[in-house]
């Protein structure tokens, strides 16, 4: 695991050392093992590495026999070891045990499709001197960043926006578009970053820069076939032979391997699976002091059945609060998952006993974990109703007394009914987002809604994902793609990202395993959600692998008790953040609507904690970022 930067230009190199110097300093924090750069008159690429694999042998960058060919890499490659051996019975001299070393003669052999042969998560950067070509490729799933801005005769990448923050001369601009799409999702869905002229590589693509000219292309999609013919005991095989696959190849490493695992089905599978190819091997989990936010108990139990080596940490949670402002000095783009804070405490305990963890995330989106997915398929049988009938669902649920608690179910069933008229994009994050549409006509000050006229719509990206599919998908499949491309790439994987790599510890995720989403996709809905019930078939998978509690436990997320703290531990802090003076200053928002937030909220009368935490994670990002 890494940090990697750089860029190239008609002189770019050899003239400004002092350039890709400052841009690796910033993700010091991502590799604090060794560092290294390359430079040449028109390109230079550096990264800091976080030694992995072959501790001793694999410094970057890494090159091709005549070194015409050099690269960099965030990540890891999990089938480096085969194809090393491919590659050196074509004749090519493999001088290491490096993953990274594989990448270079891959391109040499497959040329642009080399990216194909990869089994791992990773942001690379290649530069053919030949061609005087930079090449740089995300990841199938997104789970490792990559960020570039073309200005000054430059292309400029970095595994996070604070490398290219670092470049001399760059005009921090804010792009109101992606602002209003941080409002909408609470995170800054690709291509879109929070600054106008960076940009992010989507999940799956590959840029090419070449004598000024910049080409992006997509290599890797989510596969749009007909559902397989395939039972489900078939199924379950497969799954569950993929899933131990996959957990075997990310147990390889030069140093200590544990899990992360919280007693849900998701990580304790990924735990069982890890405990059967390295024995008594240790799991982490962190709890909290406050009884309706801690999981401890049930991750000990599933432990003691696995057979993993457990560790744990209580936290009290009114000491939480005090760590938020060192949690948020480090993320260079907004995001308001709250549940990045836990992510950080849970990485830190981590990496006090192993450098790499394995995580359960993904799972939810492959085998429809979601109670969205639920819901769309009860809105697609309320559509399906005679007008009458509908009618009179409306008129019940009319009938249903207001209340001052947030996310009730009288609450969830009049949004529901609320998005009869939306499309299945609308919908799903107007359900899943924070300020819908009609939330930010009151939100917003009237000169940035004016200035929001020419940006397009905050739903027009995503529309773009399930449009022009081969064939018909269901509302709960096209929402199923839509988190695979946008909320695990842009909130969960930045979240995860961002929490471990702060503390110098890598996460690999056995789910997301290229091979196991191809899988996913092509297996029928009912497989997935089986009438209402989530991850049929991952359950039917590993249910004789896993501790039968753990099957039957209901999903429970990764949670603190925001509430709580906004009028109590950080009232304060929000009263002074959200005031009035401050809100009005920047320009965005309308400070009478964000004080009634805050003050409904801290009086009892409606739980606004989540609309109030994406505003205040915004501004606390504009003080660190923005204004200094």
């Amino acid at each position: 695991m890494c940090g990697i930067c750089g860029y190239a230009g008609s002189g770019a190199g050899r003239q400004s050392e002092e350039i890709i110097r400052r841009m690796r300093s910033t993700l010091t924090h991502r590799g604090p093992d060794d560092d290294g750069f390359y430079i040449c008159d028109n390109a230079a690429l550096g990264m800091r590495r976080l030694a992995i694999i072959d501790i001793a042998g694999g410094r970057q960058p890494m090159a091709n026999e005549d070194a015409s060919i050099q690269v960099v890499m965030n990540g890891e490659i999990y089938n480096y070891r085969e194809l090393a051996g491919e590659l050196a019975a074509k004749g090519h001299s493999i001088k290491t045990h490096s993953d990274t070393e594989v990448i270079p003669h891959l391109y040499e052999e497959y040329g642009d499709e080399f990216a194909s042969k990869l089994n791992g998560m990773f942001g690379i950067a290649l530069w053919d001197s030949a061609k005087n070509r930079l090449l740089v490729v995300r990841d199938r799933l997104g789970v490792k960043p990559v960020y570039y801005t073309h200005f000054g005769g430059r292309l400029y990448f970095g595994s996070e926006l604070k490398s290219i923050l670092a470049v001399p001369g760059f005009e921090r601009r804010l792009d109101n578009a992606a602002l209003d799409a941080y409002l909408t999702y609470s995170y800054i869905p690709a291509p879109l970053s929070i600054f106008e002229s960076i940009k992010k590589l989507e999940p799956g693509e590959m840029l090419s820069y070449c004598n000024g000219s910049l080409a992006i292309k997509q290599w890797w999609n989510i596969p749009d076939e007909p559902p397989m013919n395939i039972s489900e005991d078939e199924a379950a095989g497969m799954v569950r032979d993929l899933i131990s696959d996959s957990v075997r190849m990310r147990l390889i490493s030069d140093v200590p391997v544990g899990v992360f695992l919280s007693g849900g089905i998701d990580s304790t599978t990924a735990a069982a699976f890890a405990a059967k190819f390295s024995p008594n091997i240790k799991s982490f989990c962190i709890g909290f002091d406050e009884g309706s936010f801690d999981e401890s108990g049930y991750a000990r139990r599933a432990a003691a059945i696995i057979g993993t080596a457990h560790k744990e940490e209580i936290l009290s949670m009114s000491s939480v609060p005090s760590l938020i402002p060192q949690i948020f000095s480090m993320l260079d783009e907004p995001m308001s998952d709250a549940s990045l804070i836990p992510t950080w405490l849970l990485s830190r305990f981590t990496r006090g006993h192993v450098t790499v963890a394995l995580s359960g995330d993904g799972a939810d989106e492959l085998f429809a974990g979601y109670p969205t997915y639920q819901a769309h398929k009860m809105f697609s049988l309320y559509n399906a109703l005679p007008a009458m009938a509908k009618a009179a669902v409306k008129r019940s649920v009319a009938l249903i007394p207001a209340t001052d608690r947030y996310m009730t179910l009288g609450f969830k069933l009049k949004r529901f009914i609320a998005s009869e008229s939306r499309d299945v994009v609308e919908r799903h994050f107007t359900w899943t987002g924070q300020f819908s549409p009609n939330d930010k006509t009151a939100l917003l000050s009237p000169a940035f809604l004016t200035s929001l006229r020419d940006c397009g719509g905050v739903f027009d990206i995503p529309r773009k994902h399930i449009a022009g599919r081969s064939r018909q998908a269901s509302d709960v499949e096209k929402a199923m793609r839509l988190d695979l491309i946008y909320y695990l790439g842009e909130n969960l994987m930045t979240k995860v990202d961002r929490a471990s790599m702060m503390h110098s510890l890598e996460v690999r995720t056995p789910f997301l395993d290229y091979r196991l989403v191809e899988l996913a996709a092509r297996l029928p809905l009912r497989m997935k959600l089986n009438g209402l019930k989530t991850k049929y078939i991952l359950k039917k998978a590993v249910r004789s692998d896993t501790p039968d509690f753990v099957v039957k436990r209901r999903k429970k997320g990764f949670g603190v008790p925001l509430s709580a703290w906004i009028k109590k531990d950080l009232r304060e802090d929000f009263r002074e953040t959200l005031g009035p003076g401050r809100i009005a200053g920047d320009g965005v928002f309308s400070s009478k609507t964000v004080s009634g937030l805050l003050e409904d909220h801290l009086a009892g009368k409606i739980d606004n904690n989540r609309k109030l935490w994406n505003i205040y994670a915004l501004n606390k990002w504009m003080d660190n970022w923005l204004k200094n």
